[in-house]
C-alpha cells in the first residue's frame, strides 16, 4: 500500500555540493520525492531539474512530498539530512 507524507521545511542555502548530496540521497530513497515552492513542483528524478529548481528558488520554505510504500521511513532519512545541513549552515 502506498503512503503519502508531506511536510514543510526551510531549505538552507545550498552549494552545488550540497545539492548533489541531496540528489544522491534521493536516489537511495525508494519513494518518489517532490519539492514544491513558489508555485512550482520538481520531481527529484533528474539532476539538472533539481539544480535548476534550487537555483531559482525565491523563497526557501518548501513543501516536501514523499509517495511510496516506505514514505514514513524515507521521511526520517530526509529529516536527518536536513538537520545535518542546519547544523553545518545555521541561519
Amino acid at each position: 500500500m502506498k503512503h503519502i507524507v508531506s511536510y514543510k521545511i526551510h531549505l538552507p542555502t545550498f552549494t552545488l555540493r550540497k545539492t548533489l548530496e541531496l540528489y544522491q540521497l534521493c536516489q537511495t530513497i525508494e519513494s518518489k520525492i517532490y519539492l514544491i515552492a513558489n508555485g512550482r513542483t520538481c520531481e527529484v528524478n533528474h539532476l539538472p531539474k533539481l539544480v535548476s529548481f534550487i537555483l531559482t528558488l525565491k523563497c526557501r520554505n518548501i513543501l516536501i512530498v514523499l509517495e511510496g510504500k516506505e514514505a514514513p521511513s524515507d521521511r526520517e532519512q530526509m529529516n536527518h539530512f536536513f538537520k545535518q545541513q542546519k547544523r553545518r549552515c545555521p541561519a
